[in-house]
């Protein structure tokens, strides 16, 4: 079976070749992945995708060309697809990058291809190309051909080649100002380049911290977790996994301190603080999977960088993991830092579309925004960060706006254990988008926009006083998710509660002893998480229910509601949980209430 380079857009094979073989990965293998083919013909065929990302001799002689793939699987506890169009039997790889490729190929979402057909050779040539021209530099600087087939170039998911590519280069795809756009941003360092089906394109991937950074070894940060998946799928007891680990106590940095459900971890109580988590969760048994790169600092001596990984147990997941690692000067092996700094900081986004039920021709309202989350305490030190400025990338892409796009502090909200965004109530961390204003970036829209074509990377400057005067340090990070535009919010694929769970909202009242069911549908795009039930006294305190649902899916469930006293009139809200492949939040809200009441829309 051989493997083709160049511009071809995915194909390659031994002549007579009947079968498909390649890798699933993002950096990371996908885990619990099943990849789908579908041929021209509408036959299709299946396989489990094995741990290391890996799938051979999956039989497609009764399929015809062009291939498309879909690969569907945990990646950071999210359930996701990528997409592939492989022209012929032989390698196909599943990938960030091959998703990238499909859909500036089609001009659409690549998950179209599986209803829409797959986009022809030329138009796949095309896109390959402008790709390969982008990364032309991370290929050579990964140990490949400048022009290596992005979706037939064969590889392992060991952070070598092809892989190291993956880790070193986030992929996003979007709509930004009517047009298909794709995103690739260097995990190291500042790189950002921006191309859309309109044939715009701006920046590059020529930063030299990200050319450099490939230089380096990652293979020994998926030995670190490699040892942590030893410790804790062959230990049916907390203390047998902490024994494992303390033979390994030489993948943690001499500087590793995590916090846990306010617990502190350090080098003495790691084992058994982690192997008692994992018994507490019935994770001990389970695997703990090679991790993504989600951000990483190279900008001094010592390297490192915030990486996410799932743990997995049968139906049991945990979610959201992530830790540091780091290589320090003179090193050859990454080791387990744990907390990246001593500032806890999160910065993700939400998408949010509310409609009333019980009424004729609803119109829905719309809310975009970014939470800047930040801890007022570090090292062990309360309120010793007192308020926070953002800023964004410049046009030019040489360093930062001069105007932050958020302000934050606590003051007045000195009691908060988060700054508070200014102009907001005390707690707050969200930064609204619909009446975004700035000196530079006019509107939310314009701010989403030069997210997509400067790059997601933020700058946060914390000081130690509310009047922005004493400056601690500044902080890099990197937006999770972003919202859309405006003009995209009516068609986004919106988690929906079905007419009759409408009803039985509208209806609902404490006489139907508690119990409130509903149905839900999900899409290709956002995945269904959980739910969420509160009428005007309990919305700070909402019955939350998990919906675990999948891409496509569609499900039902029932709210446990004893609790509550409510009459039919009462205003009522379910709502409806999801995130799609960039990790971008979506909150469907369904209201019941009494026109003029209070929050009624």
């Amino acid at each position: 079976m051989l493997a083709s380079c160049g511009g071809g857009g995915g194909g390659g094979s031994s002549s007579g070749s009947s079968s498909l073989s390649g890798t699933v990965a993002v950096g990371a293998p996908m885990q619990n992945a099943t990849l789908t083919v579908l041929g021209a013909n509408g036959q299709t065929a299946s396989v489990s995708v094995n741990s290391d990302g890996s799938y051979s001799n999956l039989d497609v002689s009764a399929l015809t060309a062009p291939f498309r793939l879909q690969a569907c699987g945990l990646v950071n506890a999210v359930y996701t697809c990528h997409y592939a169009v492989a022209q012929s039997a032989g390698t196909a790889n599943v990938t960030s990058l091959t998703t990238a490729l499909v859909t500036l190929a089609s001009g659409s979402d690549a998950a179209n291809i599986m209803t829409a057909g797959a986009p022809s050779a030329s138009a796949l040539s095309s896109s390959q190309q402008t790709l390969q021209g982008a990364l032309s530099q991370v290929l050579a600087a990964s140990g490949l051909n400048s022009g290596a087939d992005l979706t037939t170039t064969a590889f392992s998911a060991n952070r070598t080649g092809m892989d190291k590519v993956l880790d070193a280069i986030a992929a996003n795809t979007g709509t930004n100002n009517g047009h298909t756009f794709v995103q690739l941003e260097g995990r190291f360092g500042s790189s950002n380049f921006y191309v859309d089906n309109s044939g715009s394109q701006s920046g590059s991937l020529s930063d030299s911290t990200l050319l450099n950074g490939l230089g380096l070894d990652l293979t020994s940060i998926s030995q670190i977790f490699s040892a942590l998946n030893s410790a804790a799928s062959s230990s049916s007891s907390a203390g047998t996994c902490a024994t494992v680990l303390n033979n390994n106590a030489g993948l943690l940095d001499p500087q590793f301190t995590l916090s846990i459900n306010q617990q502190s971890l350090n080098a003495s109580n790691f084992a058994s603080s982690i192997c008692g988590f994992l018994s507490q969760d019935g994770l001990l048994g389970g695997s703990v999977a090679n991790p993504t790169l989600r951000d990483c600092d190279f900008s001094g001596s010592d390297k490192t960088c915030t990486v996410g990984f799932d743990v997995i147990n049968g139906s049991a997941v945990q979610e959201g993991a992530e830790m540091a690692v780091v290589l320090r000067n003179g090193a050859t092996a990454w080791k387990l830092l744990g907390q990246a700094s001593p500032y806890e900081i999160h910065v993700n986004a939400n998408v949010q579309r509310t409609l009333r039920v019980g009424v004729s021709n609803p119109q829905p309202s719309y809310y975009r925004a970014i939470s800047f989350d930040i801890s007022t305490s570090a090292n062990g030190v309360s309120n010793a960060v007192q308020s926070a400025k953002v800023y964004q990338r410049n046009a030019a892409g040489t360093g930062w706006d001069s105007a932050p796009i958020a302000t934050l502090s606590n003051a007045g909200c000195a009691s908060q254990p988060r700054l508070t965004m200014q102009g907001s109530s005390c707690g707050s961390t969200w930064l609204g988008l619909d009446g975004f204003n700035n000196g530079n970036l006019a509107s939310g829209d314009a701010l989403i926009s030069a997210f997509f074509q400067r790059g997601r990377q933020v700058k946060i400057d914390l000081y130690s006083d509310n009047a922005f005067g004493s400056l601690i340090t500044s902080v890099f990070t990197r937006v999770d998710g972003v919202p859309p535009q405006s003009s995209q919010l009516a068609a986004l694929p919106w988690l929906t509660l079905d007419s009759a769970s409408q009803s039985a909202l509208a209806n609902y009242a404490s006489a139907q002893r508690g119990a409130l069911s509903f149905s839900w549908t999900g899409s290709n795009s956002v995945v269904p998480h959980d739910a969420s039930f509160c009428n005007s006294g309990s919305c700070n305190n909402p019955v939350h229910i998990d919906l675990g649902g999948k891409l496509g899916s569609a499900g039902n469930a029932s709210f446990n509601l004893s609790s509550l006293t409510l009459a039919a009139s009462d205003y009522k809200m379910i709502a409806l949980y999801g995130r799609d492949r960039s990790n971008l939040g979506f909150e469907s809200n369904y209201v019941s209430c009494v026109s003029g009441s209070n929050n009624c829309p």
